[in-house]
């Protein structure tokens, strides 16, 4: 897959409900030139998305707004057949202004009854959505898409594609008092100083507000990554929400977590104390912002589903009295060296070897991986899983991976770990999981660990790293061509028939779903066969690495 770069832009609608009005310009000049639209476009340098609103609608008609009297309603990606980017639209509503509309450069305004709005002189998407939204017969927010033959001339009226359809009432952004059964919020703590490009965490973003979370809240791990900032600042502020590190985030946690703040105090140059004081932060948070779920992710993490959204997975959860549940992470697998946005392109996992079948073909696939690894790894990062918690259990974060609940608290896995035996706990769940994609390209691997930088040999000064690909990254981050063949070696897998090996295993699979939703461009690539290699017996006396445990875990859907 290739990542498509896509443009955000507002459109403002002035309207006079009562009187069935809305206002709008018949636009004079550039794209879109003569047809009637609502006001708006694109965002300068450093504007939040409300910002570009306001500013837009005075140079396009006249109309003087505050901020806080626009109200989002939705989001419509448009995609051209014979434009490189897409376009993503956020729609605004507005009943109280300043002034009167005027003529300008731009666009030339003129009020119309609903009933009378000229669509045969519109973008034929509006067809579609305008006059119901108008009307009150298209509940908000809602998320729409729609791809167009061609951008200019007679083309631009065919529609290829299109779909559009309201938020379920649990991914509406609420107060406190106002939640709903389901609703979810994902935080995560990231950084992009030192990273290729921001464009994973636009893709973080808008992957999860499609699935449905009512909010997500990002914090920066530094005031100087403009990038990140730049890119929260596209996204309606009603849903996405950000904290700068700094010292009035600081003082924040010293004030609402003084004893993990005193815990964590000596560990503050360390990456996991920042994000276990960023994750109880949001949990605290969440409850103020009708949330009832919480998921503390990395931002090299998606919450995968095959579902269109997360707020079923999450009804169920609460129906069945469960205030904790931890999935099965899988580990992306990167098939070229370099790419912009990995959540776009890269499309291939290793399984958690839990979820392996059991079989001597899965035995050779892994042994691959582990064989090609010097410390004989299977996954080269983290096994345990991520977890989502309820937000009104008094829970505190353990680590980035699982919660501290209170004494006869429900606490349920998909993980079948036998290094735990957790028999009573353990659901077979294998949707929703967790994808990684820890370094998948050469740049992101520099970039991660040069910001990392010598981090401690221990963990928040307890526990001991292990000898693993974490740490050996590390020590060569200072030698470019090393960190290199570190890649080639043990992260990229270019080989197409080793490729059709590990998928025909089982060993790996392939999703593409969640490039799919990001609106990524397929791309011809070579054609996956399965290539000749030793069969290992299923078990024998040389197990090795996760194979024990890869074999006891199946044990656990019969206890």
């Amino acid at each position: 897959m290739q990542s498509r770069e896509k443009s955000v832009l507002t459109l403002i609608y002035p309207r006079r409900p009562s009187e069935s009005l809305v206002l709008l310009g018949l636009k004079k000049r550039g794209f879109g030139e003569g047809k009637f639209n609502g006001f708006g476009g694109k965002l300068e340098s450093g504007e939040t998305l409300e910002e570009s609103a306001v500013r837009e609608l005075k140079e396009e008609c006249g109309l003087v707004s505050k901020l806080a009297d626009l109200k989002w309603r939705g989001c419509l990606t448009y995609i051209y057949n014979t434009k490189p980017k897409a376009m993503e639209v956020n729609v605004f509503d507005l009943q109280n202004w300043e002034g009167d509309p005027i003529e300008t450069e731009e666009m030339k305004p003129r009020w119309f009854e609903h009933q009378a709005v000229p669509l045969s002189s519109m973008w034929a998407d509006d067809e579609f959505w305008l006059l119901q939204y108008l009307e009150g017969g298209l509940q908000t927010p809602f998320i729409g898409r729609f791809r167009f033959k061609n951008h200019e001339g007679p083309e631009s009226w065919d529609i290829l594609e299109h779909n559009i359809a309201s938020l379920v009432p649990a991914s509406v952004p609420r107060d406190i008092g106002g939640s709903e059964s389901g609703a979810a919020m994902v935080a995560s703590t990231v950084s992009f100083l030192n990273a290729p490009s921001a464009r994973p965490l636009e893709s973080f973003i808008r992957y999860h507000l499609s699935k449905g979370f009512a909010r997500i809240l990002i914090f920066i791990d530094s005031a100087e990554d403009l990038a990140a900032l730049d890119v929260v600042r596209r996204f309606p502020a009603l849903r996405v929400l950000h904290k700068i590190r700094g010292p009035d985030l600081l003082k924040e946690q010293s004030v609402k977590s003084p004893d993990t703040f005193g815990a964590m105090s000596n560990f503050f140059n360390e990456v996991s104390a920042r994000q276990l004081l960023d994750a109880e932060l949001a949990l605290q948070m969440a409850p103020e912002l009708g949330c009832r779920w919480l998921l503390y992710l990395d931002s090299d993490e998606l919450f995968y589903t095959k579902e269109a959204s997360v707020v079923p997975h999450f009804q169920y959860l609460e129906r069945s009295g469960i205030q904790q549940m931890s999935y099965l992470n899988h580990e992306g697998v990167p098939e070229k060296a370099e790419t912009e946005d990995y959540f776009a392109t890269v499309t291939l996992f290793k399984q958690h070897h839990f979820a392996v079948p059991l079989s001597a073909q899965a035995r050779s696939a892994l042994r691959f991986w582990m064989d090609r690894s010097k410390r004989g790894q299977y996954f080269l990062f983290y096994d345990n899983g991520k977890s989502a918690c309820r937000t009104d259990c008094h829970a505190n974060p353990k680590n980035q991976h699982i919660w501290q609940l209170p004494p006869g608290s429900t606490s349920c896995t998909a993980l079948a770990d036998p290094r735990h035996m957790d028999v009573d706990g353990f659901v077979d769940c294998p949707d929703p999981c967790i994808l990684h994609f820890p370094v998948c390209g050469l740049s992101w691997l520099t970039g991660k660990y040069r910001t990392l930088g010598r981090f401690p040999d221990k963990w928040l000064g307890k526990v001991n790293l292990s000898e693993s690909f974490h740490k050996d990254a590390r020590d060569l981050a200072e030698s470019c061509s090393a960190l290199e063949d570190l890649f080639m070696q043990e992260v990229l897998l270019e080989d197409k028939s080793e490729v059709g090996r590990q998928l025909e295993a089982r060993t790996c699979m392939r999703i593409l779903d969640h490039a799919e939703l990001l609106d990524a461009e397929a791309r011809a690539s070579a054609v996956e066969t399965e290539s000749e290699k030793t069969i290992l017996p299923l078990a024998d006396a040389s197990l090795i690495g996760i194979e024990k445990g890869w074999i006891l875990s199946k044990a656990m859907k019969y206890l």
